[in-house]
């Protein structure tokens, strides 16, 4: 089959609503019947990530929430995408912090997703740059408080750590 020959098959598909776009300039797509999890969707649809952030934290059980936005941290600019009606929104955080991450199987596709503190370690961080606010409810007692300050520490930015230390004092 010729580029030329795939690519008019695709726009038939699309048109008739077998195949779904999850990132038209990519050439990113799936069946509209099967597709992948939000999770794998947020992986594939930025490069490097891994869910983190809110999503993460309510996973975990440490954000007793609902989250409906699909948060993800990434070494590149932070971006937002819409696909398969969901919201995914990427924060950039600097390569020496890009780790704590895991390997998650979810319906035989591979997910990265940060672990519980480091999932915790980059929402405080956002939180002290101001783009995001603390949310009070948020279950402490879940998280190895030791290795959430390893974590930020990867930051490399001392005010992060002493108010940190401040914040986790008061509601631990």
């Amino acid at each position: 089959m010729t580029r030329n020959a795939i690519r008019l098959w695709l726009i038939r598909q699309i048109k008739i609503g077998i195949v779904v776009p999850l990132k038209k300039r990519r050439g990113i797509y799936c069946f509209a019947d099967h597709p992948p999890h939000v999770w794998v969707i947020a992986n594939i649809l930025y490069r490097p990530s891994y869910i983190s952030l809110e999503t993460a934290l309510s996973y975990y059980g440490i954000l007793p929430e609902s989250i409906y936005t699909i948060t993800s941290v990434s070494t590149k600019t932070s971006r937002s995408f819409k696909a398969m009606g969901k919201e995914f929104l990427f924060q950039k955080i600097k390569k020496e912090a890009f780790c704590g991450y895991q390997t998650l199987s979810i319906d035989n596709n591979t997910v990265l997703i940060a672990d519980k503190e480091k999932a915790l370690a980059d929402y405080l961080y956002f939180v002290h740059l101001g783009k995001k606010s603390l949310n009070d409810r948020l279950r402490w007692e879940k998280v190895n408080i030791r290795k959430v300050l390893g974590y930020l520490k990867k930051f490399q930015r001392p005010a992060l750590t002493q108010w940190s230390k401040h914040v986790i004092s008061r509601n631990h």
